[in-house]
């Protein structure tokens, strides 16, 4: 039987409602164990796991303690964390910068932070007065349910669910395009000063899985500034902009109207993807590769 484009998006709808209704199941008889363990940044920390109470420092790692069924663990929200909803009723703890005087407050365990956000400095002063911190790296779409995993060691939660239907439904969207042509693509994290994501980086790698040529490849490392010049160079089929609002040509244009020329305008091939979608490793990156694959080939068929 053959399914339409929504089937992508269908998969990562489903895989992530069942993220989203894992619970963890925590033994009456749990006994911390002290481990040394190694973070993304190779630091070494000596921890009791399962740890008992956590902060997160970055969105999308809230959004994995959530996926795993741990929020249980979380003592507070960041200004950041917008995602899931229930998050909001978590009390509140600055996190850009932090509020080393909240955190002492609220006395947790252990902090969660990434490299792509929060600075060494602010670990090395939290170590200081007893909380130590565990560093996240997110280079690759892999590294997101390596993530969730090693979140489940931390914290004592069952996370191979969750891990397994993120990779399930990007393998799926993956093995959907195949085959296809690849459309030149530029994704864009802003329409005035043009920021892009480079060749090492998880965005443009899921523009890759999702069916797309990511021509900000051609740019070393995982960030990049394009300039109008690289754009009517490179002559993309679509343009995709991250931003929470309707997007369309005309906006564009309004910005840089010289991209008229180019094919994703003269098609009409300019669209938006919430950014959370993307810019966030998180469990919803499967969802946002989901959306970018139904864009770049709305005539794509799954087989089933």
């Amino acid at each position: 039987m053959q399914l339409r484009r929504h089937s992508l998006l269908s998969l990562a709808l489903i895989a992530l409602g069942v993220v989203a209704c894992q619970t963890r199941e925590q033994p009456d008889d749990e006994v911390a164990r002290v481990a040394e363990i190694t973070d993304g940044m190779g630091r070494a920390l000596s921890l009791a796991l399962p740890v008992g109470s956590v902060l997160s420092l970055a969105p999308n790692l809230t959004e994995i303690v959530y996926a795993i069924g741990a929020s249980d663990r979380l003592l507070a929200a960041s200004q950041a964390d917008t995602y899931p909803p229930e998050v909001g009723e978590l009390p509140q703890f600055s996190s850009f910068p932090p509020d080393h005087e909240r955190i002492l407050q609220l006395n947790p365990d252990l902090m969660l932070g990434t490299v792509e956000i929060n600075s060494p400095t602010d670990a090395e002063a939290l170590a200081k007065v007893g909380v130590p911190t565990y560093f996240f790296v997110f280079d690759d779409v892999a590294s997101i349910s390596a993530a969730m995993r090693r979140m489940g060691e931390l914290l004592g939660a069952d996370a191979e669910p969750a891990a397994r239907d993120f990779e399930g439904t990007v393998d799926s969207v993956h093995a959907a395009t195949e085959g296809f042509p690849r459309p030149r693509t530029l994704l864009f994290v802003g329409d005035d000063v043009l920021y892009a994501f480079g060749r090492e980086s998880y965005a443009s790698e899921a523009v890759r899985i999702a069916g797309g040529d990511n021509l900000t490849d051609a740019f070393e490392g995982a960030a990049a500034v394009v300039s109008d010049e690289f754009v009517l160079r490179t002559q993309p089929d679509v343009v995709l902009v991250l931003t929470d609002e309707p997007y369309s040509v005309e906006k564009l244009l309004a910005k840089h109207a010289s991209f008229a020329v180019i094919p994703a305008v003269q098609t009409g091939r300019v669209h938006s993807i919430h950014p959370d979608l993307l810019s966030r490793p998180g469990p919803r990156l499967a969802l946002g590769i989901a959306q970018v694959a139904a864009l770049l080939h709305p005539v794509a068929l799954v087989t089933e």
